[in-house]
């Protein structure tokens, strides 16, 4: 009983325990206060003219079910009575210029503190945000297509309109004028053209929830009142309809319409009616205008066009597409609603013609009382005789029937008429260019040249005419020769020439000594039909000198003077003599002297007055073998050998052995008067004679090129002699020696730098060819010969070799040295002797000598495939005389290769064409 009692207890006083816990637990509970009701988004702050504008509010917080308001709001926009489904908001809906009472552009513009509302009733949120309305812009893609071709039509970007169907030829028939040889107009003639099927797209920025629809037109800026300014006639007339001014613009109605007056009615892919798009009749009576409709939701829709495929040859022309007016639905033309346009630009189909010489090169020189036959090509697509009525273009200095005649061959008859004719059959026709000696005139020191080009004048608005087969309005380009003959110049007791450069106006320089006087130095200026302009002094009248070797740089330099751009024209003249002259400072052996020389007068007139000149030298002999004038800077460089010590250098053989210099000379003021001071000179050798072959000024830094048999300058020796070269600018002490060459002899004998690279011409018994290895590194490579040939290599100014070229007879029998080098039209051309026959098809003269002139091309071949091979014009010349030698070229304009050959004791100027033509012939 006992126990029991106590258990009983026990569990009495458990629970009591477990219900004061309960009571105080309950005392401890706090009331949350509700959440303020918070809207969730940014709303989109841009909407459009007929596009729906649709927002998905999100919201949180409050005591029960959120009501929503919009305070502020514009018209066009509400809130639906739909609430949000996954969570607490609400949608905001509209369409700018419909609901809301249909305001239309009303709705543009922008509203400021909209704000949304919310509220449980007790508490509220709310969310300020602003909408501006804009319009929803049309656009129009430009568009580009050539006459009888159908374009391919893009893939379209969104919900678009039904494609067009552009298989269909459609036609157009229209009335042309026609004219005389003068350009009068002499009656009308309908015309019945097929047409190619075109399209502009249109395109609508944001899919609209109203059909759109908009008008277009097409226009030009044709005017066939616009008259060229030098006809005194009045319209209608060819040179008013078809003036210079008019050339770019298409014609409305006849070149471009908008459905072909004889065309069926535009289908779709599937052959179903456009319905989408009609069109109207411009002021022209053409059906050039229309409107295109846009469906709600198409973004993308086409306005179809038809390109006329005419007979005319033209340039690309122009017009222009305009979307008009919106005439129905809600949409902007453009982004302010400012107005649509683009161009639409037709590239014209017409047969191409070309010109070439009979070698199909693309220019020649011919001289005057001469004549020569050319080629004409046409290329392209056609129907019938094509005709070409070739002229001289704006830029020739010859003009037809003035200066020359275009004749062809008719019933085995040559007569005069400049419009060439091609038929059906034949797409190569020949014709020739005759000067007629007793007519012409030219007061100019400069050649007159002809730039033949199509009569676009004469041409335009004549059917079956051909259009020239680039941009550029010259096809062929064709120099007219004065000197017809050699100039001579007998060596015994006369003027003998050393060097020559080609200067200002063609004006021919020739530097030498007079062996009738002293041998004097002297400059000798002649003009291109061979008279002599000048004979400039450069050693003092009285002085006799040794037989020496003058050279000669000339230059044209842009320079301010009273701030004005003019033109300086100078050359300077150099020479080495050991004999005491007044004005000069002599010093031990042969000295350097040096006489810079400047133009004064006009293009045509005037002479080479002397500036300055210098005498330099070292205690050994000091031979000049190259100077020119920077064009940039004025400084004169000379280049040359030496036995002696130039100041602050050393000598790299010793006593008597032969080094090479480079010397800078500046032009300095003393006081006002010009004087020259030597800025620095760099003597660079070997432990043998090195021979220097030439200089540039041209190159980024002074250059010095040569040969030599041993270590140049401490580079490493590679064959027997080596070809070296370096560059100078006077910011170090040791220029960097290139030494280039292969395990043979490689005697540099003339090289020029060009198109960033150093050419070297030179003389061997080997044959060059440049190897390409890893890492494509570039290494030239020499097979023997059983004869001594010429090369000319080409070297970066770092080092690399990148071409190589070997001059050899063909039968690699035979001897040939090679004197001097020149630029031309890309190319390089040599010239020099040989002892035997060099081009292959030579009468040599036993025993003797014959001088060669070689052209050698540059263009790269190229694999063979279906394009036209690159033209390359590579040819060779033997003079027909013994002992003679060409001794050093000139390029003039790309348009004749001027050439200074020894004949015996006495010189010679000869002309050759750009194809190797010798237009001064011997006898």
């Amino acid at each position: 009983m006992r126990a029991d009692s106590c258990s009983r207890i026990a569990l009495g006083l458990r629970c009591t325990g477990l219900i004061l816990l309960l009571t105080a637990l309950v005392g401890c509970k706090t009331e949350k206060d509700p959440d303020q009701p918070t809207i969730l988004g940014a709303p989109p702050s841009s909407a459009y003219l007929g596009v729906e504008y649709y927002y998905n509010w999100g919201a949180y917080g409050g005591e029960g079910i959120l009501d929503y308001s919009l305070t502020n709001a514009p018209s066009w926009l509400a809130l639906e009575d739909i609430s949000n489904k996954a969570r607490q908001g609400v949608i905001m809906y509209g369409v700018p210029g419909l609901t809301g009472g249909a305001r239309g552009e009303a709705d543009l513009g922008k509203t400021e503190d909209i704000n949304l509302v919310t509220t449980d009733g007790s508490l509220a949120g709310t969310v300020p945000f602003d909408i501006e309305v804009r319009y929803n812009p049309l656009a129009l893609e430009a568009g580009s297509f050539t006459e009888g071709e159908v374009p391919e039509l893009a893939a379209p970007g969104g919900e678009h309109c039904a494609l067009p169907d552009l298989s269909g030829p459609g036609k157009h028939r229209f009335t042309i004028n026609t004219y005389d040889e003068s350009g009068a107009v002499d009656g009308e003639q309908e015309v019945v053209l097929p047409t190619r099927q075109v399209t502009i797209k249109v395109t609508l920025d944001k899919p609209s929830v109203t059909r759109v629809g908009v008008a277009f037109e097409l226009s030009s800026q044709y005017d066939s009142s616009r008259c060229d300014p030098s006809f005194t006639g009045t319209a209608p007339h060819q040179r008013c309809e078809f003036s210079a001014a008019n050339a770019s613009d298409a014609i409305i109605g006849k070149d471009i319409v908008g459905l072909g007056s004889d065309s069926p009615a535009p289908v779709d892919e599937n052959g179903d009616p456009l319905d989408y798009l009609s069109y109207e009749t411009g002021d022209n009576g053409y059906l050039t205008r229309g409107v295109v409709t846009l469906e709600p939701g198409i973004t993308e829709c086409y306005i179809r066009l038809e390109v006329v495929e005419d007979s005319f040859a033209e340039l690309s022309e122009s017009a222009r597409l305009t979307l008009t007016e919106v005439r129905s639905g809600l949409a902007g033309l453009g982004p302010n609603n400012g107005g649509v346009q683009t161009i639409v630009t037709i590239d014209d189909n017409e047969p191409v013609v070309s010109l070439e010489t009979l070698k199909g090169g693309p220019r020649d020189t011919l001289n005057v009382g001469d004549f020569r036959t050319y080629r004409a090509n046409l290329a392209g697509d056609r129907d019938g005789i094509v005709q070409a009525r070739l002229i001289h273009s704006a830029s020739s200095t010859a003009r037809l029937d003035s200066e020359f005649v275009i004749e062809q061959q008719e019933s085995g008859l040559w007569v005069e008429n400049p419009t060439l004719s091609f038929p059906a059959d034949q797409d190569q026709v020949t014709f020739r260019v005759r000067v007629p000696a007793d007519s012409y005139t030219n007061p100019d020191l400069a050649d007159r040249f002809i730039k033949l080009a199509l009569d676009e004048a004469y041409q335009a608005g004549r059917e079956a005419f051909a259009r020239p087969a680039s941009a550029s309005e010259d096809l062929l380009r064709i120099s007219l020769n004065e000197l017809t003959t050699p100039v001579v110049l007998p060596g015994s007791g006369g003027f003998v020439p050393t060097d020559m450069a080609l200067g200002h106006n063609g004006r021919l320089f020739l530097a030498g000594y007079d062996s009738g006087d002293g041998n004097r130095v002297k400059v000798r200026v002649f003009d291109q039909k061979g008279n002599l302009l000048q004979e400039a002094g450069v050693t003092p009248e009285g002085v006799s000198l040794a037989p020496s070797s003058p050279v000669i740089g000339v230059v044209n330099r842009k320079v301010t003077e009273n701030n004005t751009k003019v033109d300086r024209y100078e050359f300077v003249v150099a020479y080495s003599s050991d004999v005491e002259i007044a004005g000069t400072t002599p010093a031990e052996g042969e000295d350097v002297l040096a006489s810079v020389f400047r133009f004064d007068g006009d293009l045509n007139g005037g002479e080479y007055v002397p500036y300055w000149t210098l005498r330099s030298g070292t205690s050994g002999n000091d031979r000049i073998r190259d100077a020119g004038i920077n064009p940039d800077s004025g400084y004169v460089i000379l280049a040359g050998e030496t036995t002696g010590t130039w100041p602050g250098q050393s000598s790299a053989g010793g006593p008597d052995s032969v080094d090479s210099f480079l010397q800078r000379i500046d032009t300095v003021l003393d006081g006002e008067t010009p004087v020259p001071e030597v800025a620095w000179t760099r003597q660079v050798g070997s432990a043998g004679d090195d021979a220097v072959a030439g200089s540039s000024v041209l190159s980024m830094s002074p250059m010095l090129f040569g040969s030599a048999a041993g270590s140049v300058g401490g580079a490493e020796v590679i064959g027997g002699e080596d070809a070296y070269f370096f560059s100078y600018g006077g910011a170090s002490t040791t220029p960097t020696v290139y030494q280039v060459g292969t395990a043979g002899e490689e005697k540099v004998t003339a090289g020029l730098f060009s198109g960033n690279n150093l050419w070297l011409l030179g003389e061997s018994d080997g044959d060059y060819s440049v190897a390409t290895g890893e890492d494509d590194v570039q290494t030239l490579v020499r097979e023997s010969l059983s004869s001594q040939a010429g090369f000319l290599l080409s070297y970066a100014a770092t080092g690399g070799v990148s071409r190589a070229f070997t001059l050899n007879d063909t039968e690699d029998a035979s001897s040939e040295s090679f004197h001097g080098l020149t630029g031309f039209g890309g190319d390089m051309v040599a010239g020099g002797e040989t002892d035997g026959n060099f081009t292959g098809e030579a009468i040599t003269s036993s025993g003797q000598t014959q001088g060669i002139v070689s052209r050698i091309s540059l263009v790269e071949p190229v694999a063979t495939d279906d394009s036209e091979p690159a033209f390359r014009n590579e040819w060779r010349y033997q003079l027909a005389a013994g002992d003679t030698s060409v001794q050093g070229l000139a390029n003039y304009r790309d348009d004749e290769i001027t050439a200074l050959v020894r004949t015996g004791e006495d010189r010679m100027i000869l002309l050759f064409s750009p194809e190797g033509q010798l237009l001064t012939p011997l006898n």
